[in-house]
């Protein structure tokens, strides 16, 4: 009797043990996988979100691209392509849109991270120069800050954008027939105009303040 009551006993503990390792392994296998790759997930888009919002300034959008090094014809071709990503209008009316004003210059030029970004600066409703970054590509202001230094220039945008003078946004519209619009800058030669630059050719244009008309730029 007592063989077969420690037989039974076996049995029963022999289930158990199995029945519990069943559950076990069911619930340490395949419980922990998803939460584990959720976390991996959720680890790869906070990296993700790290590495890209801090460089945008809260945009959504790429970094700028880089001038790289190369021939002159290389960083034409590049300045070009960064200005095709944010026309000069566009890039012009965003720039206005953070430091309302005058623009005296705009150009796709490297900045200090080796970045091309729109530059410009700006004769502002205060009176003051004022200087703003803007990523051609997205359009977010990277960086403003006043112009300390250049008084001619600012000199220059008082005496001569004036009343209905042809403004910068406008001479690059003029001008966009002509090839990608990489920088517009006045000039006080010949009464005051704009001098246009288009790539990837690297050409310039003149554009006067009285009107849109586009002609070559003379040498001065």
């Amino acid at each position: 009797m007592s063989s077969v009551l420690g037989a039974v006993a076996v049995v029963v503990l022999a289930g158990g043990v199995v029945a519990g390792c069943g559950d076990g392994g069911s619930s340490s296998s395949s419980a922990p996988s998803p939460a584990s790759g959720d976390a991996s997930a959720r680890g790869a888009s906070s990296s993700e979100a790290g590495t890209r919002a801090p460089a945008t300034s809260g945009d959504a959008s790429t970094l700028p691209p880089r001038k790289g090094a190369g021939s002159d014809a290389d960083e034409h071709r590049a300045e070009a392509k960064a200005a095709a990503l944010l026309p000069a209008p566009e890039a012009i009316g965003r720039a206005l849109a953070h430091t309302p004003g005058k623009v005296v210059s705009a150009e796709i030029d490297d900045n200090a991270d080796d970045r091309l970004v729109w530059e410009f600066e700006i004769l502002a409703e205060d009176g003051t120069l004022q200087a703003v970054d803007v990523n051609p590509a997205g359009g977010a202001v990277l960086a403003s800050h006043r112009e300390r230094g250049e008084d001619d220039d600012l000199a220059r945008g008082k005496r001569l954008l004036k009343g209905g003078a042809t403004d910068a946004a406008a001479a690059a519209k003029a001008v966009a027939a002509k090839g990608t619009v990489v920088s517009v800058k006045l000039k006080p030669e010949g009464g005051g105009h704009w001098s246009v630059e288009t790539g990837p050719e690297d050409r310039d244009w003149s554009v006067p303040l009285d009107s849109v008309r586009v002609g070559p730029e003379r040498e001065d």
